[in-house]
């Protein structure tokens, strides 16, 4: 990996999506790719191939004055970026090729994190799901909009795992993998070894593998917003 840094690459990740930019830095399991102006945090595990780029292939690459990086307390890890983009910063979350989602990230936990949308609001993603982070600028307006900080989640003191998680909103309405052509919505019945079961519109039940949900969306009333 080291031989590079500085240059101009190609990158293949799982999903079929393809990348192209600069090799910036790379850690234990994390690479950061400059792309135009953005900056691609990018965990090793989704990139299926790399190889450099030919001169041809490589046009003109060079550093953004405006691209927004981040700032790490540590060696450079996953777990260190989604930190550092959990101290204020607006970010773009790729969980497959054409699904991406705005918001500010609120927890780090074990397995997952907690994300603050201005669509969906509270969404629960798997880490290993996460293809690649892009940060924004801090003078960035996001639909136009200016917060002078981040917001807050609603859910307090979230277990640090995942299926926990999943666990305790049982009886709650939850839609999963949104804007994905898995996506289904309906009331979280139980778990049970790998899977939860769920009740849909038409009250069929139905069993989903954990390990392949994306994300959860769950649907809070309001008088149930402090219990979360």
């Amino acid at each position: 990996m080291k031989k590079y840094i500085g240059e101009p690459v190609y990158l293949n990740l799982v999903g079929k999506k393809e990348l192209t930019g600069v090799l910036i830095d790379y850690g234990s399991d994390v690479l950061v790719l400059l792309s135009q102006n953005d900056f691609y945090y990018i965990p090793l595990f989704h990139i299926r191939e790399i190889r450099s780029l030919s001169k041809e292939e490589a046009g003109s690459f060079s550093q953004s004055d405006t691209a927004m990086t981040l700032s790490f307390d540590e060696q450079l890890s996953l777990k260190e970026v989604l930190h550092a983009a959990a101290k204020g910063s607006f970010v773009e979350v790729n969980i497959t090729a054409a699904h991406a989602i705005h918001g500010y990230i609120t927890n780090v936990l074990d397995d997952y994190l907690v994300l603050f949308t201005p669509i969906y609001e509270t969404i629960l993603i798997p880490i290993h799901h996460i293809k690649f982070l892009i940060p924004y600028s801090k003078d960035s307006r996001p639909y136009g909009f200016k917060l002078t900080k981040a917001p807050v989640s609603v859910i307090k003191g979230p277990p640090s795992a995942f299926e926990d998680h999943l666990a305790k909103l049982k009886g709650s309405f939850i839609t999963l993998n949104i804007e994905g052509k898995d996506s289904i919505s309906g009331q979280l019945i139980g778990k049970e070894a790998e899977f939860i079961e769920l009740l849909t519109v038409r009250e069929q039940q139905i069993h989903l593998n954990i390990h392949h949900i994306k994300t959860v969306m769950p649907f809070v009333f309001k008088e149930e917003k402090q219990q979360l």
